[in-house]
């Protein structure tokens, strides 16, 4: 590995911070690929509604963020308790739409006041930043919800309406997390 950074410094002219910035790039994307197989194997019985669920989580935490565990098994089990629940459990209890409409309103709300909550690792986001990161989970939880009120319910519709639910309320427990952490 050490052979690698050399070569790559050496030929592009880099920095040791770039190179270790580069270094932190690839571990980063092979540890949320990995994960993302590990789970994909616990949910092959379910792939569709996982990689669903996936996707609508991916574009909600990227956002506005949420807990964090800090290691890889922390980060796995946390991740695949969240999708779990979103997948297997969660779906078998169906609010009517009326109520999965006002629920989603909610998680609007929620996340538009609490977010984005980043990682003890990295600092706030700007305020021009934040705003834009807000208003994208607003936009894609309205648009699911526009989604799923057209759409006939089913498994689908039902993991990613609980993949919201979930954000929102993990969104709400990482700020308490954060902001506990702060006050120490």
């Amino acid at each position: 590995m050490e052979n690698i950074k050399k070569q790559i410094k050496e030929k592009y002219h880099l920095s040791n911070y770039q190179i270790a910035q580069i270094v932190f790039v690839f571990k980063t994307f092979g540890s949320e690929l990995s994960k993302m197989l590990i789970m994909g194997i616990l949910f092959r019985n379910r792939l569709p509604q996982y990689f669903f669920a996936l996707l609508i989580m991916l574009l909600l935490r990227c956002s506005t963020g949420g807990l964090h565990f800090y290691t890889y098994p922390g980060c796995l089990i946390g991740s695949a308790i969240y999708l779990g629940l979103s997948v297997f459990i969660l779906p078998d209890i169906t609010p009517p739409k009326y109520l999965q409409l006002l629920m989603l309103a909610g998680c609007i709300l929620t996340c538009y006041l609490i977010g984005p909550v980043t990682s003890r690792y990295r600092p706030d986001p700007a305020p021009d930043y934040s705003r834009r990161f807000r208003n994208f989970t607003c936009l894609t939880i309205f648009f699911y919800a526009l989604f799923s009120y057209i759409v006939p319910e089913g498994s689908l519709t039902s993991a990613g309406f609980w993949v919201i639910i979930l954000h929102s309320l993990q969104l709400c427990a990482a700020k308490i997390q954060k902001k506990g952490g702060r006050a120490k």
